[in-house]
């Protein structure tokens, strides 16, 4: 059993070398040295996310709030923006119970800890993000829950928050000793479905509320979720590079059989995502966001997911189905409140995609 946070201080573990430092399985000495740092890129990981650190009632609600309380929302899209925020509320929830249950106890470069604290730190800011949405809108309690709640009466919603609980309760349950190569290969799974969530479930349901946006609707929430993206995206470069670092160190782990897994998960998860999209646009799509033009971005993003674990992609999407996504991606910083307004107000100027 490695040492870890709740453990005491062992007789004969002192600050370890770069050389003993690992990512996952590290042993004989003591994780709570700070020093050396061996993975730099996880500490300027860090660093960055630390940087960028924001809180929702920076961005304020008023706009949103009057297109709310004066049914400016067609009921497809008040339906989208409901089960929307319900799962994402759910999904911003799991993931760091997920790492703090499963995967930080495997994690033996302090570092990497300490950049995975921040992860939640900021995963708790994203659910604040999603109450302070619904409370500028004028929702109490009753009316905040009954869309939370949403998300458990739609099955297809439903089995996509448990399919990410399946790989986390198999690394809880995992009888194996940590370090162990059986364990590793429950880690490894779950960090790849934990990177699915991050890199494609987040993303993609950011997406639907950047399509209201460039129609001039909910475009403050859109802000909200752009500075969530922004985290997202930091997550995901992390699991991805995690997945990596293990297979480095374990190569006979990562092998064709554990590649052909990930692929599997991978279009496991889109095939989730893409209930979700007919779950929550069941009559194909609202205007300015067809559900078929969701479901090839959605592939395109499966694809980029393959490749960035040096996977062969799943469906060859070369061009990218929604290309003014890039609009809400906040690559550096910028003054987000005088951000542009996109000019889509009638239905004269909107196509569906």
């Amino acid at each position: 059993m490695i040492a870890s946070s709740l453990n005491p201080i062992t007789i004969g573990h002192k600050r370890p070398s770069a050389d003993q430092i690992k990512i996952v399985g590290g042993s004989g000495y003591d994780l709570r040295q700070p020093i050396p740092v061996k993975y730099h890129d996880v500490r300027e990981r860090f660093l960055n996310a630390r940087k960028n650190f924001w809180t929702p009632n920076e961005i304020p609600m008023g706009e949103d709030k009057l297109q709310w309380n004066t049914g400016a929302l067609t009921e497809a899209e008040e339906w989208l923006f409901k089960t929307n925020i319900s799962y994402l509320t759910a999904g911003d929830n799991l993931v760091p119970d997920n790492l703090v249950n499963a995967i930080f106890q495997h994690i033996t470069a302090n570092e990497m800890r300490q950049y995975l604290r921040w992860v939640m730190a900021e995963e708790a800011n994203h659910v604040e993000s999603y109450l302070f949405i619904l409370e500028s809108f004028g929702l109490d309690e009753k009316g905040q829950g009954k869309i939370y709640n949403l998300y458990q009466d739609l099955p297809d919603l439903v089995k996509k928050v448990n399919w990410n609980l399946d790989f986390t309760n198999n690394v809880v349950n995992c009888d194996a000793p940590i370090g162990s190569l059986e364990a590793v290969r429950a880690l490894l799974e779950d960090l790849i479905s934990y990177y699915v969530f991050e890199y494609m479930f987040f993303p993609l349901g950011f997406a639907q509320i950047f399509a209201l946006a460039r129609k001039g609707k909910l475009r403050n929430t859109a802000q909200q979720y752009s500075y969530i993206w922004r985290d997202e995206v930091q997550h995901a470069d992390n699991g991805a590079w995690l997945i990596r670092q293990i297979a480095r160190e374990y190569p006979d782990i990562w092998d064709a059989k554990m590649q052909d897994k990930a692929l599997a998960l991978i279009n496991e998860g889109l095939k989730l995502e893409v209930a979700h999209a007919h779950a929550v646009m069941p009559d194909g799509g609202i205007l300015g966001l067809s559900v078929q033009t969701y479901i090839e971005y959605a592939k395109f993003v499966a694809d980029n997911a393959c490749r960035n674990l040096g996977l062969k992609p799943l469906f060859g999407i070369k061009t990218h189905p929604m290309p003014w996504i890039s609009e809400y991606e906040l690559n550096h910083e910028t003054n987000f409140f005088e951000g542009r307004v996109r000019e889509y107000q009638t239905g004269s100027q909107l196509n569906w995609d």
